[in-house]
């Protein structure tokens, strides 16, 4: 017999959130975490990192960690997540090829906070998902 518990299928979750206001505009977040092995009883964390939507000619990189998993009834996960993007400049560089450009300087600059819940599960193994599924139907 296997325990629920002792079952760490591969997975990761998708992710979106907006950001704080800052300097009159906000930023939209999407993205999946970084795939770990882990079930719902067992805490583990993903790590995430991106870049968000482009606002105001500007966009920010941003990288972060889960908190612990969090069960659901139907035998599913989420976590929370809650963190800050890096600083970007409030009037961007003109540069031709885009992207940001970082240096020692007494340019104005801002960042964001921004904080959510993961969404579904995606990537994980079918023959995991179905036998979770079914280990929770004969636990009620």
């Amino acid at each position: 017999m296997i325990h629920i518990g002792m079952i760490k299928p591969h997975h990761a979750h998708r992710f979106s959130a907006k950001t704080s206001e800052s300097k009159g505009h906000i930023h939209i977040i999407n993205g999946f975490t970084m795939e770990v092995n882990g079930n719902s009883f067992d805490r583990h964390r993903h790590f995430f990192r991106g870049v968000t939507s482009t606002q105001n000619k500007h966009y920010h990189r941003f990288y972060g960690e889960t908190g612990a998993a969090i069960p659901l009834e139907n035998g599913g996960h989420y976590h929370l997540f809650e963190t800050r993007t890096y600083y970007s400049y409030n009037q961007p560089l003109p540069m031709e090829s885009g992207g940001v450009l970082y240096g020692e300087s007494d340019r104005p600059r801002h960042d964001h906070s921004f904080s959510g819940k993961t969404l579904e599960v995606v990537g994980e193994d079918p023959f995991f998902s179905r036998y979770l599924h079914d280990s929770c139907i004969l636990l009620k």
